[in-house]
This record gives structure tokens, C-alpha cells and sequence, in this order.
């Protein structure tokens, strides 16, 4: 048996998909399974459940496609000669992956919202929103729907994806002087607080705490106190949340591999929906989010952010957060893990 998974995607959103890629390793190690994302999550798919194969390719590069119709047809002859007998389509895929599931002679082709895709007739397994309005619930729902189509049973929940490929989560006490990791970066604009809130945060807390800032060449040079780090890869990433006692994250990728991790954090949340929120290690995360705004959370789970819909107070979810009502917050989480055992 053969199975292509679609996921052309950033960091978080695959490693809310990385459960059902290695479920698949452990459960029928000897089928081939191949899976399409982009380059930066590619890191991801390592290690001893890797799939058997992994095809990086940019999403704008692949998402039109369209536009392109030699790129398109050479796609759908590439994942033909897989000859799948299952495409997965989580339900962020965009219609290209559609069509190319379309066309490639699979029997079975699980997804899920059809709202936004063009193309009739692309799955065989139609995969409702769950109630919980969390990614990795649906697409552990859209991987069971498919392996029940050939007659493979699946479990009723996803596990925890297993990063350690990319840093073993270490055991250490809390320091003389605890360590703290700062990113201020976000995939999407809405996303990111201020980058000047979190360097105040950042300086503000360096007299007391070991601070590093991560630099990724967007989220600029380290503030004063504290020290910067240039993580080459995913996998320095990964090892520099592992090492720390609290990280402080946008809802962003960074947020989602250190709570895969179970490194403790304090993440600050715009318009993103709750079903974003860190779910693996939920209890060693305070999850800043506007306590009574009436317009959000205003991405939901199926739908693409198009603008701020509060005229009075553009982004008031995140303006909200003021650095010292985050530094108390990231005070508070220190506190409690000293008390901790």
C-alpha cells in the first residue's frame, strides 16, 4: 500500500500533522508513505519514524501552480507514479494539492473543508470540522477516515509527536538563575506582538534571569542584558527551547515545537483561535489571551485572517498585552516551577 500526504505548510501547522505521518510508521511500517511540504518543516519528518520518502517544495511555488499548467501536470504525474492507494488532504490544503490527489488514481482521498476548494469531486472521504476546533483533531479524524477506507484500523486519539530527532527534552532543577528563551517572531504579521514589547520584556527581565533572544534574521539584534543566538536549523532551535526554563513565544511555530518538547511558556495570542493553542503539554503554559473582546478570536480554524474587523481599536487583542503585564506573567510561571519538585 501506498499513501501521499499533502501538507505544504509552516512549523506549527506540521507539527500538529507530524502525529499522523508516524502513527503510520508504527502501524504499517511496511507500506511506503510520502509526504509533500516545505523545506523549512522538512526537519521535522526525520529520525526513526520518518516517511519513506519527503518532497519539499515552497507553498506560494505550489499553491499556484495553477498558473503554471506544465508545473501542475508534472506534479500530478509525479504523485501518479507513486500509484497511491490513499492521498491525506489536511484541511488547510489548497486546490492544487486537490487536483494533483485528484489525478493521481488514488481510491481513497481524505479531507476535509470543501468551502474554499474549487475543483469537484477531489475527495472520497469528506471529514467534518471537530468540535474542538483543534488541527490535530481533525487531521488525526482525516487520517482514520482514510485508513478506514482500506479497511485499517486506527486509534481514537493522537499522541504527542515525537521530536526527539531533534532535542531530547533534558530533566535539569531550576537554576541559581533561570533560563529564558525569548522569540518574537510569527509566520503571519496578526500574529506577532510587537517586537519592542518583547524587547522590553526581554531586557527587563535580564536582571534576573538569564535571558537569550533568539535572532532569526527577522526578529532582530538581541536587546541590552541579554544574549543572542542564531540558530542555524530546526534542530539548534529545538535544542535551545529544550535547555530553557521558560521560553516567551508569539502562537507561532517556536510556541508549538517547545510545547512538542515540553518546555513551560508564556505565549502571547492575538486573533488566533484556541484550538491553536498549545495542547501537548497544556498545564506548563499560560496562554495570554484579550479576557473579554467581543470580536475574537476571529481566525477560525478553516478560514484564512483577512484584516482586523475592530475599526475603534485595530488589534486590540494583542495591544492589550502590555510588556509589563507580560513580564508579570513570565514572573508568575518562573515562580511556580521553583515551587515545583
Amino acid at each position: 500500500m501506498n499513501v501521499v500526504a499533502f501538507k505544504v505548510n509552516s512549523l506549527g501547522d506540521n507539527l500538529r500533522f507530524l502525529p499522523v505521518v508516524q502513527e503510520l510508521r508504527r502501524r504499517v511500517p511496511e507500506w511506503r508513505v510520502t509526504v509533500i511540504t516545505q523545506p523549512s518543516a522538512a526537519e521535522l519528518y526525520a529520525g526513526p519514524l520518518a516517511p519513506t520518502r519527503l518532497w519539499t517544495v515552497d507553498k506560494d511555488r505550489f499553491n499556484g501552480a495553477y498558473r503554471h499548467p506544465w508545473t501542475l501536470l508534472r506534479w500530478a504525474a509525479r504523485v501518479r507514479r507513486e500509484r497511491p492507494d490513499l492521498c491525506l488532504l489536511p484541511y488547510d490544503q489548497s486546490n492544487v494539492a486537490h487536483l494533483v490527489a485528484r489525478l493521481s488514481g488514488a481510491r481513497a482521498r481524505s479531507g476535509g473543508n470543501l468551502s474554499r476548494i474549487r475543483v469537484a469531486g477531489t475527495l472520497s472521504r469528506v471529514v467534518p470540522e471537530p468540535e474542538d476546533a483543534a488541527p490535530h483533531t481533525w487531521n488525526w479524524r482525516i487520517a482514520a477516515a482514510g485508513m478506514g477506507a482500506l479497511g485499517v484500523p486506527w486509534p481514537g486519539s493522537p499522541p504527542p509527536p515525537d521530536v526527539s530527532h531533534l532535542a531530547a527534552m533534558r530533566a535539569h532543577p531550576l537554576r541559581e538563575r533561570p533560563r529564558l528563551v525569548v522569540h518574537a517572531g510569527a509566520g503571519n504579521a496578526h500574529n506577532r506582538w510587537a517586537r519592542e514589547n518583547f524587547a522590553a520584556v526581554a531586557a527587563g527581565l535580564a536582571a534576573e534571569a538569564d535571558v537569550e533572544w533568539v535572532n532569526d534574521g527577522r526578529t532582530g539584534a538581541a536587546p541590552a542584558g541579554t544574549r543572542e543566538v542564531r540558530p542555524a536549523t530546526l534542530g539548534a532551535l529545538a535544542g535551545c527551547l529544550a535547555e530553557a526554563d521558560l521560553c516567551l513565544v508569539n502562537n507561532s511555530g517556536p510556541m508549538h515545537l517547545a510545547d512538542a518538547l515540553g518546555c513551560p511558556g508564556v505565549a502571547v495570542t492575538g486573533p488566533t483561535a484556541p484550538g491553536w493553542d498549545p495542547v501537548w503539554n497544556r498545564a506548563k503554559w499560560t496562554v495570554l489571551r484579550h479576557p473579554a473582546l467581543e470580536c475574537g478570536p476571529c481566525e477560525p480554524l478553516a478560514q484564512a485572517f483577512g484584516a482586523c474587523a475592530n475599526r475603534e481599536a485595530p488589534m486590540a487583542c494583542l495591544n492589550y498585552w502590555t510588556a509589563a503585564r507580560v513580564a508579570s506573567a513570565c514572573r508568575e510561571r518562573l515562580a511556580a516551577l521553583a515551587r515545583s519538585p
